[in-house]
């Protein structure tokens, strides 16, 4: 007791990770984290809310491929074992015209639902380190308002999560008159 937790950004946080010395790291989650030290390395001590997005983003207008949000991850974050959970929460038109959202890192798709005939739709993303830092695989469990539920094949990808990266998440239209508004984003590393 009486010990006060050092805090630091991602970037200046000690190289060397004290066994069992506990630090706040300011810029990493939604009020900051909490990492121990194992001797070796930081470990985050909690599930981390890394986005909240509650402001809805919406897409019409266009069939062009649109970015809708960007989520940024600082290298390290998710460690060799770590995983991102990422939940999106949107409604498309309902009619038999095609609206996809994507989430893309660099430009590859880890993921796609392609909605016609559903007015809410709710995908729960899962993108898992396999034991390397630059080895995941993705997964995804969709919900539409309908009550019907659509699980992808997983999808394998080569992320390097030692290095800041960025995922995407876009909307691509069939008919431009039609509309894709996301109404939340909450991505969280365990």
């Amino acid at each position: 007791f009486g010990d006060e937790i050092s805090q630091y950004t991602w970037a200046n946080k000690p190289s060397v990770a004290p066994n069992g010395q506990i630090i706040c790291v300011t810029d990493v989650g939604e009020n900051g984290s909490l990492w121990r030290g194992n001797g070796t390395n930081w470990i985050k001590m909690s599930v981390i809310p890394l986005l909240n997005l509650t402001t809805a983003v919406s897409l019409t207008g266009t069939t062009s491929e649109t970015t809708m949000q960007t989520m940024n991850i600082n290298g390290g974050v998710m460690g060799a074992k770590g995983k991102l959970r990422i939940y999106v929460m949107y409604n498309v038109t309902n009619n038999a015209n095609t609206k996809t959202l994507r989430l893309k890192h660099s430009g590859s798709t880890l993921w796609q639902v392609a909605a016609t005939a559903a007015v809410g739709v709710f995908a729960h993303v899962f993108v898992a380190n396999m034991g390397n830092e630059s080895s995941q695989v993705t997964s995804l469990i969709n919900t539409t308002g309908f009550g019907g539920n659509t699980v992808t094949a997983n999808t394998a990808s080569a992320i390097n999560t030692a290095a800041d990266f960025a995922l995407t998440l876009t909307g691509q239209l069939g008919n431009s008159g039609d509309n894709i508004s996301i109404l939340g984003v909450f991505v969280e590393v365990v």
